[in-house]
């Protein structure tokens, strides 16, 4: 920092610019506790020595600041005045031998503080994401995909801030104070005293502007977020679309402008403070050399004094002033620095509403017998929050600060058995619970009441990746990545040769459409596959999961999104795929009912029918009804 940026030696914002660049969390400022600040020491303990290095820098660094100052003192009072030459030569090149390795020392300082704090952003970053993975479906659900990125990305890129600026800089500013005071006692106590006379002045309105700024930096970062949301909202792929389609982009683009002009105003009046202080501040910071000038001198005039001592210790004065202000805001500080963490922390303790038992039984292979028995599920409002990952007694929070609560049953006393190979259809209205037993078959949820069985085994018994890895899944809504062909499929079986890949991408009638792409395989998909149609999209999803080979397979309607003739080339796929596989088919189409072994109705989370299709029709009860409903018509044309 260049000579226009200070006043009177001293930085032009006073450790400020932490105030107003750190994010400070949503909620209030967590307080200094031993558990926060051990689980905080926790990330810093795998490069303890590169820290205690960094330290033993930053105090020898502290010590070498002093040596110039009294140098100094020495070309003036032994040099100039004393008229000697050679002493003047030697003392100004050790001045410049000092700073020299005072600069090696800053590169050697802030290349492992950059190491060490990027290597703590990457263990961070890693146990953030994998936490997340484990996280339940309904977490994502009920979480803005934006403010989840904006965690792992923007919260955990400040914990470098951390390391590198709240840690080394209390480490620099204590080790600065000691040497500075014990260089000033050297040369005056008189002066010493006048000089920290003036200290008050500078922290009581320091201390005033620090609360208003962290007010100011919470509300920034609250927009910040907000902003980041809306934008990956509407700037998404499908969210442009839908913008497009609704004709809401004038609407929108105002929206954004005022959440922008509050961003903006935010940071004006952040500006402000900061610049009221910094006019208090350069009047004492002007005072106090003019202080020690003015008694020093008498001193000096009456002969009690050199002029070097009085130069020195005005210049040693910029060493005591910064580092005592800062240190005087060290507890706004360590508090802004575990905020960053508390956020983090946030995420970290969230508890995923499905996990392993530790005991939990491997699945190496399985025949796909599936039973339901009296099984009861209601879909989860809170999130589950431990108070520490450490082994502390963990309790059930809603993450808004809501109890544990749960919505109306989604499916009540649900019964029934799937024998090995046997392909079921899942029929009923809307809201039925079709797609929630779907969705407790892989684990995406646990029931509240009863089990279900895998081969006799309590899924909750079994290893999540053991049972998914037997379950394939085609979904109504397909999800392709911005990637290529190649790389979607291989999604399922990283390790699937080429012929694999062809094979499964023939068996669903894909092939030569892929062929006839511009790169073939390596063709990039775009976001969310919106290159591809539905049906291409839907097949291609088919081809993943033949690539998988599962024994037990879930289709939420897998032909939805076909035409006729991409449901005609998919049909046979389909046969295949199922070919000897356990499936649950939810099905709204006639082909799809009438190839199934058995046909489940659910109506309002109850099973009220099985059987086949003829059985079902003969009943005269709900199945009939919907199969009149919506099949009658056809049936009549033909």
């Amino acid at each position: 920092m260049g000579a226009s940026r200070t006043v009177g030696g001293l930085p032009r914002t006073y450790g400020l610019q932490r105030h107003f660049s750190r994010d400070r969390g949503n909620g209030p400022t967590p307080q200094i506790t031993r558990a926060r600040v051990r689980r905080v020491l926790r990330y810093f303990r795998p490069y303890r020595w590169q820290w205690a290095t960094i330290i033993a820098t930053i105090a020898v660094t502290a010590g070498l600041s002093q040596v110039n100052p009294l140098l100094t003192r020495h070309l003036i009072d032994d040099a100039m005045l004393g008229e000697d030459k050679r002493l003047l030569v030697q003392l100004a090149s050790a001045m410049v031998g000092v700073a020299v390795v005072l600069g090696l020392l800053g590169v050697v300082q802030h290349t492992l503080a950059a190491k060490a704090g990027q290597s703590m952003i990457h263990d961070v970053r890693s146990e953030l994401y994998q936490h997340l993975q484990r996280m339940s479906l309904r977490f994502y659900t009920s979480s803005r995909s934006g403010e989840i990125v904006s965690r792992i990305n923007n919260d955990v890129n400040a914990v470098q801030g951390v390391a590198t600026g709240t840690v080394t800089q209390i480490a620099n500013n204590l080790c600065m104070v000691v040497a500075t005071s014990a260089a000033l006692l050297y040369l005056s106590p008189a002066l010493t005293l006048l000089a920290v006379a003036i200290v008050p002045f500078f922290y009581i309105p320091s201390k005033i502007v620090s609360r208003i700024s962290q007010r100011l930096a919470t509300l920034t970062m609250e927009a910040q977020a907000s902003m980041q949301s809306f934008m990956h909202e509407r700037l998404h792929v499908g969210g442009v679309l839908l913008t497009k389609i609704c004709g809401r982009g004038p609407d929108d683009a105002g929206i954004f402008g005022e959440r922008s002009r509050r961003l903006v105003d935010l940071h004006v009046r952040s500006t402000i403070v900061g610049r009221w202080l910094f006019m208090v501040l350069s009047i004492f910071a002007v005072l106090g050399p003019a202080l020690v000038y003015w008694y020093g001198g008498l001193q000096v005039i009456e002969g009690l004094l050199t002029a070097g001592t009085v130069i020195a210790v005005a210049a040693l004065m910029t060493n005591l002033y910064r580092p005592l202000l800062q240190l005087a805001t060290v507890y706004v500080d360590i508090q802004a620095s575990l905020g960053v963490f508390e956020r983090i922390f946030e995420y970290l303790d969230m508890l995923p509403e499905v996990r392993d038992r530790e005991d939990a039984t491997p699945l190496p292979t399985t025949g796909g017998e599936i039973r339901f028995s009296g099984v009861s599920f209601a879909y989860p409002s809170p999130m589950l929050m431990a108070s520490d990952r450490d082994g502390r007694e963990e309790t059930e929070e809603a993450a808004d600060g809501f109890g544990p609560e749960r919505e109306a049953f989604s499916l009540q006393d649900v019964s029934f058995r799937i024998a090995p190979g046997e392909q079921v259809a899942l029929v009923g209205p809307s809201g039925a619970g079709k797609t929630t037993i779907t969705y407790l078959v892989p684990r995406f949820y646990d029931p509240d009441e009863g089990t279900i069985t895998l081969d006799g085994h309590d899924l909750r018994d079994l290893r999540q990746d053991d049972l998914r890895q037997h379950i394939g899944m085609v979904t109504q809504e397909t999800f392709l990545f911005h990637a290529s062909v190649i790389e979607n499929l291989r999604y399922a079986k990283p390790d699937a040769t080429e012929e694999e890949i062809v094979a499964a991408t023939r068996a669903a009638n894909i092939h030569d459409f892929i062929a006839e792409l511009p790169e073939g395989y390596d063709t990039v998909v775009g976001e969310r596959g919106f290159r591809l149609s539905g049906g291409e999209k839907q097949r291609l999803s088919i081809a993943r999961a033949l690539l998988k080979d599962p024994a037990i397979l879930v289709l939420d309607e897998a032909t939805s999104s076909l035409d006729s003739t991409s449901e005609h080339l998919i049909q046979e796929a389909l046969e295949t795929l199922l070919r000897g596989r356990t499936a649950i088919i939810i099905a709204h189409r006639l082909s799809t009912v009438l190839g199934a072994d058995r046909i489940l109705v659910m109506e309002k989370g109850r099973l009220v029918q099985v059987g086949s299709h003829e059985g079902l029709v003969e009943e005269d009860g709900l199945y009939s009804q919907l199969f009149t409903r919506q099949f009658g018509r056809v049936l009549d044309l033909t």
